[in-house]
Order: C-alpha cells, then sequence, then structure tokens
C-alpha cells in the first residue's frame, strides 16, 4: 500500500479536504523562537529577523518576524547532517551562469544523490526517492488511545511524536485534530532516514487531515525545533500563528536545520505566516497554498535567517497580509545584534564556503513555477538573496509594489545579486508602484524572457536604483509600463497599450485560475526569446522551442 502511495505522490493535485481535525497541545519551552523579536519579548540571542515590507518605496522597515531563543535547545551541528556526511561533499561554488536543469513538474526539482549548484543535494529522501519505505508507521487519530501499530487501533499524536525515530512515518487518518504538535532536535531524522508526517487523502485525493491551530505557546500547528530531515506531507493547517515552523537551533551555519520538505499543504487564517523558515538549510515547500494570513505581519511564504538551498516550487500564495512570498535573510539580526560585522566573511560568505560563514545572506535557492497573486500589501521580496533562480514564476496583483531584490545593509557583497530571473509574468494595477525593482547594489543579475503588464495609467514595470550597473536585461517585454533608471535594451520590446486579448482570459477580478494569463495567439510576445539553457520547460513543463515565447508559457 505504501508503496503504491509513494509511487503516485507527485501525481497528486493540492486541494483542501472537507473534512474537520482534532488534537494534541504544543510546547513553547526550551526552544528558537523564529517569531517576532519585540513581539514575542523573548530573551537571549537566536532565530529573527526584519520586515522587507515597503522599505523599497518608504525607507527603513521596521523590524518584525524572526523572534528571538527563549531557551536554546541543546545545539546540533547542521553542518553535518545527522548521518555523518560533510555539509559540502563535491564540487565548488558556482556562477550565477551555472545551468539548473528543468524537469517534469510532476517529477522532484532534484534527484537524490545528484549534484545540485555545486554541492552534493541534501534534500530529504522522503522528496527526492520516491522508492523509499518507512521502517515503522505509527497510526494516529483524533481521539485515539491505542498503540499505533495499525488504522484500527490508533494512537493519539503526541504518543506517536513521542516513539518518532529516524525512519518513522507517522499516518494521521482523517479528521480534526485540535491542537499544535512539536519535534525537538532530539526527534530528527537522518538523509537516509527522514521522520515522515503524512496526512490522509481521500478517496478523491483532497486533504482530509485538518489541524486547527492551539492558542497558547508557539501557537503552531506542527512546529520543528531544530528537527532536521521531517516531511510533512498532505494537512490543512488552520488558525494560530504559524502552519508549519521549521526552525535551525541558532544562526551559524553549524547550527542551521536541514532537509526539511513540505508538500501538498494547505496553510490559512494563521496571524503571522502559513510556513516559515528560521535558519534552515536544503528546504523544499511545493504544491502548497499559503493564504488569507492575519495582520501579524503575515506572509504566504517566510524564508529567514541566512536559509541556503532552498526550493520553492509549484505553490499558490493569495490574499496575504504582508508580501506573499518573503525570502529575507536578515542581516541586522543574524550578525549585527549578534556582534559580527555585516562586511565580514562570517557574514557575507556564500553558502558552502569554509568555515562557519554566510550567516547574512540566502544563497542558491530555487522559486520556480509558483503563482502569487492578489496580495493585500507588496509582492515578494528577495532580500539578500543571492545565485538564485527565478523562473516560470506568475507575480500577479498587488495592492502596493511588486517584486524587489534588495537590502539592508551598506555591505554590496549583501546587495540581491548573481540572480536570473527568468520567463516570470509581472502584472500590476496601482500606479507608479514598480512590478520588479533592484536597488541597494543588487547587481549582476540576468533579467531574460519576462512579461511585464500594466492595468491602467501610470504603470511602472521597473526600478532600478544607481547602485546597480551590471545586471542584463534581455528579451523583455514591457506592455502600457514605463522604466525608471534605465532605458529597454536593444532586444526588448514596448507596446505602449494593453490588448487584454492577447491573454487566454486577462481576470478582470481576483483569480485562482494561473491559466488565464497564458497567452491567445495573437499576443505580441509568442516567439520573441531565445532559448535560455536554464528555462527548456515552460510552467507547465512544455518543452520550449527556439525562438521562446516570452513569460512563463509557451504556447
Amino acid at each position: 500500500m505504501f508503496a503504491a502511495l509513494r509511487s503516485s505522490f507527485y501525481a497528486r493535485f493540492v486541494c483542501v479536504g472537507a473534512s474537520l481535525l482534532v488534537g494534541c497541545s504544543n510546547t513553547a519551552n526550551g526552544s528558537v523562537d523564529a517569531g517576532r523579536p519585540v513581539k514575542d519579548a523573548a530573551v537571549g540571542g537566536g532565530v529573527s529577523g526584519a520586515d522587507a515590507s515597503d522599505a523599497p518605496d518608504g525607507g527603513t522597515p521596521s523590524g518584525h518576524d524572526g523572534g528571538v531563543r527563549d531557551a536554546a535547545p541543546t545545539p546540533h551541528d547542521a553542518a553535518t547532517p545527522s548521518d555523518g556526511s560533510s555539509a559540502r561533499d563535491a564540487g565548488s561554488v558556482m556562477p550565477s551562469a551555472e545551468v539548473v536543469p528543468m524537469v517534469n513538474a510532476a517529477q522532484p526539482a532534484v534527484a537524490r544523490g545528484s549534484s545540485y549548484r555545486g554541492f552534493t543535494e541534501r534534500f530529504n529522501r522522503y522528496y527526492t526517492d520516491a522508492t523509499w519505505h518507512p521502517s515503522t508507521t505509527l497510526y494516529v487519530s483524533p481521539s485515539g488511545a491505542g498503540d499505533g501499530h495499525s488504522m484500527g487501533s490508533p494512537s493519539s499524536v503526541q504518543t506517536a511524536l513521542d516513539a518518532a525515530a529516524p525512519g518513522t512515518r507517522i499516518y494521521f487518518l482523517s479528521g480534526t485534530y485540535n491542537g499544535c504538535f512539536e519535534l525537538q532536535s532530539d526527534r530528527s531524522g537522518t538523509y537516509d532516514a527522514p521522520i515522515v508526517l503524512e496526512g490522509q487523502r481521500s478517496t478523491s485525493g483532497a486533504l482530509s487531515v485538518r489541524i486547527n491551530c492551539c492558542a497558547t505557546g508557539r501557537q503552531t500547528c506542527i512546529n520543528l525545533e531544530a528537527a532536521s530531515y521531517v516531511a510533512v506531507d498532505g494537512f490543512e493547517l488552520v488558525g494560530g500563528l504559524y502552519g508549519v515552523r521549521a526552525v535551525g537551533a541558532d544562526y551559524a551555519a553549524t547550527q542551521h536545520q536541514r532537509g526539511v520538505a513540505v508538500l501538498d499543504c494547505d496553510g490559512h487564517g494563521q496571524m503571522r505566516d502559513p510556513f516559515f523558515t528560521g535558519a534552515s538549510d536544503w528546504y523544499v515547500i511545493e504544491r502548497s497554498l499559503g493564504h488569507d494570513s492575519g495582520s501579524g505581519d503575515g506572509h504566504g511564504i517566510y524564508l529567514s535567517n541566512g536559509s541556503d538551498w532552498n526550493i520553492v516550487r509549484g505553490n499558490e500564495l493569495w490574499n496575504d497580509y504582508s508580501a506573499d512570498f518573503q525570502i529575507n535573510a536578515d542581516p541586522q539580526s543574524t550578525c549585527t545584534d549578534v556582534g559580527i560585522d555585516v562586511a565580514s566573511a562570517d557574514c557575507d560568505a556564500l553558502a558552502g564556503s569554509p568555515g562557519d560563514g554566510g550567516r547574512g545572506a540566502s544563497d542558491f535557492m530555487l522559486v520556480e513555477g509558483n503563482f502569487f497573486h492578489d496580495g493585500l500589501a507588496q509582492g515578494a521580496n528577495f532580500t539578500s538573496a543571492r545565485h538564485s533562480i527565478v523562473r516560470n514564476n506568475i507575480f500577479a496583483k498587488y495592492a502596493k509594489h511588486g517584486v524587489s531584490f534588495w537590502q539592508e545593509t551598506t555591505n554590496p557583497k549583501l546587495g540581491a545579486s548573481d540572480n536570473q530571473v527568468l520567463h516570470n509574468l509581472f502584472v500590476a494595477t496601482v500606479a507608479n508602484r514598480q512590478m520588479l525593482q533592484f536597488v541597494v547594489d543588487s547587481d549582476r543579475n540576468e533579467v531574460d524572457n519576462n512579461v511585464f503588464v500594466g492595468v491602467g495609467a501610470g504603470m511602472l514595470a521597473m526600478e532600478v536604483d544607481t547602485s546597480v550597473s551590471a545586471n542584463a536585461y534581455h528579451h523583455n517585454q514591457y506592455i502600457n509600463a514605463a522604466l525608471n533608471g534605465r532605458s529597454p535594451g536593444a532586444d526588448e520590446q514596448v507596446s505602449a497599450t494593453l490588448d487584454m486579448s492577447w491573454f487566454t482570459a486577462f481576470p478582470s477580478a481576483a483569480s485562482r485560475d494561473p491559466n488565464a494569463w497564458s497567452p491567445a495567439a495573437s499576443a505580441p510576445f509568442l516567439d520573441q526569446g531565445a532559448l535560455l539553457p536554464n528555462a527548456t520547460l515552460d510552467r507547465a513543463s512544455k518543452p520550449r522551442a527556439a525562438p521562446t515565447d516570452l513569460g512563463p508559457f509557451e504556447r
């Protein structure tokens, strides 16, 4: 039975379960708080953050997110996975021009044991290896009181968590679970034997396990406190402060968490973030929904505190209170606040470099095939994100500005630089608020084959400040939108007006259908781009041809 489930793992479609959930409580003692430093009023150093929110438009942001350690758990060596292998097993740091092959969206982005960005991958095996089998399966239910060894005798969730060891699969039977659940560093999986929390699906494949988050302690439906190699698959997560919160033991690379995978989850109604990380390397979130986050500065997905080697793929975020998607390496918190000079290698070193540095940047991120739309504030923030690939995404319609590549320090090495921004669609409906910007030393980025669409008068496609001089822009199409800080290149196209018939079903209101943004036969951006080695497939995994269509769809 398990083999059949795993073989169909990537064919599953995210949907919201109709049933309700029941459960236990979440603890807050002895853990690094990646919540907000001021609001949590915790003591000591720890995992924290700052909101890139509206700073590019309005100056320095106010501090937020992240949090401070209340009482640190026993640190684990995140540079040495719990299976004993080294953090950097092979290869060397690669430049931004490195080819990162695309694979069908129905498959994991990275194969187990392969080289990824010049390193031997260290992702969760449950994600990379469809042949993996648990050594033990424990069954739980909302009212379980059995031994957990069969579906007919499920235990409570807490009983199963207390018994979890590398190779354990905890299978949540359908129902409503009221409470918060946690694994700490002493309940980690390993690279070879992960721990898996899996929710049962309905006969139609819909989510059928719902967790109503508790209102005490961390207020986190599933909290992974310095616990590495844990997969969370198939849950509806409702309310609380966080849906899934995954944090390392501390900022130093050797203290980062590793190998967490969040798959096919639906997080909504959180006061802060449906999906939050701090100092979490080799993290994957795929095919998940993050929406309707709250006024605690809620983001749909927030990756913080210098996390590296993360994959964000095939997710949908909408109706979130703050930036729907955010990478913020948080050098103010991870470096300055703990006495480390932001200009030192301890802060600005590239991930994987010798030593324990690089805590002030997030390197080697892959953000691919997502649908981020109809946000209540600004668009995605890539703050001190470097050597990363952003391809085949839709960033559409925000109440404020759109996507920002920027940083929070005066160290040029911490600019959001050496990234590839390829085949994305940017849409704006608010005048004089940029769809995409590169500011504060966010340089040496490759920006190719994107489409920018302005709806209404006074639209701004892109903003570039004077600290940025080495970006390359090729074959982008600007529709009814101006540029600020640069002029269109010789191979870029400008359309003075927008014809909505250029799109299959141009949404006049909020829409959850990404295919509505696909091009019609009359679109002027068909067959206008060069075929790129890092964008050989479109967002639906259709092979691209040369010359290729601009934006995330190949017609």
